[in-house]
């Protein structure tokens, strides 16, 4: 006997079935909004500015201020803060909430102008660290040094943000959380359209720094009505900030260790000769950004609505439930994410083209960055299961699981990308990573299956394996469609993205399909989603 749908009653054991269905619903709508113009953005800065070693110095004179930030204030708040206020909050007392929200709110801003005050100084000794290959050409590195001076300064808001986010999240408020990055996102690209033409490359860091701070803004009103008051307090005894405090360390750990093994790719492409208007770092980029934009979309959305519910569910001390939500967001990533995965590794080649072989895009960097994507996408599944899984860990508190993990990944990463790019160049890197991921969440579900005694492995293998069988027939239908179409209709651009667009539609309609006819569970999720008022 099965009972009800389990996409169904795990999600009742998250928050309630109806409120959690349709904040999913209108958080994955959102989302889908955000990326989309996420990758609009990507095929401007693409259009402009191309594969070449300006964007490659955008590229590291973005992250090494993004980690920085990461590691001290938005990565360790959207971790730590959500379990501490889902603590107070089942106390049921205002007062201490208000007094911890302030308190931490004071420490961002704090932390946070001592980061940009700091980073102006220390940015002439990371950039070296973080592209070594930059340091034989000068002004690339002097321009990489000016970006990464003024994307502190982004930093700073986006810290904000992620405050302001994390806090609405653990009150169950998801409408500006996700409707603050659509606002970034369009001023990011009206800014870059505007700027880029006339000041270069730094117009885009200009345009970022203007979308973060509107990032922010675009939630304020909502942290109003949610019960925040931005008064600025510097008594940081309380016992629930000694908690944070207790928290943030692992957390920044962990925190470090994620980040390295993404920068761990850029590190290795900045010594890579530089192809004629082919960087390696940039294209490396570009491949990134398409890979993950599903991830965002799909994997992100689970994981962020069910961690509130988990947090919650943790703290009751509901293990089983807790078991039970974490394999529904596992079969649900595998379910959203398996035939994306094989899509992308089978048409690499024409999605890059149609996205960003236009202005200064030529067919040299769509051959490099398609490459890259076939790589990155072999890891796309393991990649988003990451999201779930560390949100238990989170839920648990159980930092020191994550980090200990991911700290043998540095070492693996390093290893891998060394050795494959020898043989496979800039794609090489991208396979490490896909390969380094697999491992991770291996070994970290193994360990998660026995601290909470099952995670329902059986059920979740099953599912893959339909799953698998559903994503080889839409995958055989797509290329049929490609092949009979681009032979009917070759010719323009236009004829070329209706064909693409119609094979993967029919493609994923097939999929869906053959998911009914084999009984897949998780479709019950898409179905209650659909069938839930917005």
């Amino acid at each position: 006997m099965t009972g009800p749908p389990l996409a169904e009653q795990a999600l009742a054991t998250a928050q309630g079935t109806a409120r959690l269905a349709r904040a999913a619903s209108f958080l994955a709508v959102t989302t889908v909004g955000s990326r989309a113009l996420g990758l609009v953005r990507e095929i401007v800065v693409a259009a402009l500015f191309g594969a070449s070693d300006a964007k490659a110095a955008y590229v590291i004179g973005y992250y090494v201020p993004f980690f920085v930030q990461r590691l001290l204030l938005g990565g360790t708040l959207s971790i730590v803060f959500i379990p501490t206020l889902a603590d107070v909050l089942a106390r049921g007392d205002e007062d201490e909430l208000r007094r911890l929200t302030g308190q931490l709110f004071s420490a961002v801003v704090v932390v946070g102008i001592g980061m940009v005050v700091i980073g102006q100084v220390v940015a002439p000794v990371l950039v070296p660290i973080a592209a070594p290959g930059f340091v034989a050409n000068q002004p690339q590195l002097a321009l990489t040094i000016y970006l990464t001076r003024l994307n502190f300064l982004a930093m700073f808001f986006l810290a904000l943000s992620v405050f302001a986010t994390a806090f609405l999240q653990a009150r169950n408020r998801f409408t500006a959380p996700a409707m603050a990055p659509l606002v970034f996102n369009a001023l990011t690209i009206l800014g870059t359209l505007w700027l880029g033409p006339r000041m270069g490359i730094v117009g885009l860091a200009v345009a970022w720094i203007v979308g973060t701070a509107a990032q922010f803004v675009a939630q304020a009103p909502s942290l109003h009505a949610a019960g925040f008051r931005h008064r600025l307090t510097f008594d940081w005894s309380h016992p629930a900030m000694r908690t944070v405090g207790r928290l943030a360390v692992p957390a920044m750990l962990g925190l470090a260790i994620v980040e390295i093994n993404a920068y761990v790719g850029r590190f290795f492409a900045s010594l890579l000769p530089t192809a004629p208007g082919v960087n390696a770092v940039a294209a490396l980029d570009y491949a990134y950004a398409i890979a993950q934009a599903p991830v965002g979309i799909l994997a992100i959305s689970v994981a962020t609505v069910l961690f509130p519910g988990m947090s919650q569910l943790a703290a009751a001390g509901e293990r089983d439930a807790l078991s039970r939500t974490t394999s529904l967001g596992m079969r649900s990533v595998l379910f959203l994410m398996l035939p994306v995965s094989a899509g992308l590794i089978a048409f690499a080649q024409p999605i890059v083209r149609l996205m960003f072989e236009r202005g200064e895009f030529d067919p040299a960097a769509t051959a490099v960055v398609a490459a890259c994507l076939s790589a990155y996408a072999i890891g796309l599944v393991p990649m988003a299961a990451y999201y779930v899984i560390t949100r238990t860990y989170y839920a648990l508190h159980n930092m020191r699981t994550p980090v200990m993990t991911g700290a043998g990944m540095v070492g693996l990463n390093a290893v891998l990308a060394f050795t494959f790019m020898r043989s496979w160049g800039v794609a090489g890197i991208a396979l490490a990573t896909a390969v380094v991921s697999f491992v991770n969440v291996g070994l970290l579900l193994v360990l998660l299956n026995r601290a909470l005694g099952s995670i329902e492995a059986r059920r979740i293998a099953s599912a893959a394996v339909r799953i698998g069988a559903a994503t080889v027939v839409s995958l055989a239908v797509w290329w049929l469609v490609m092949r009979v179409g681009l032979g009917w209709l070759a010719g323009s651009q236009l004829m070329f993205a209706l064909v693409l667009a119609g094979a993967g539609g029919l493609a994923a309609v097939v999929y869906l399909g053959v998911c009914l006819v084999l009984g897949v569970e998780e479709l019950d999720l898409l179905r209650s989603l659909m069938r839930r008022p917005s």
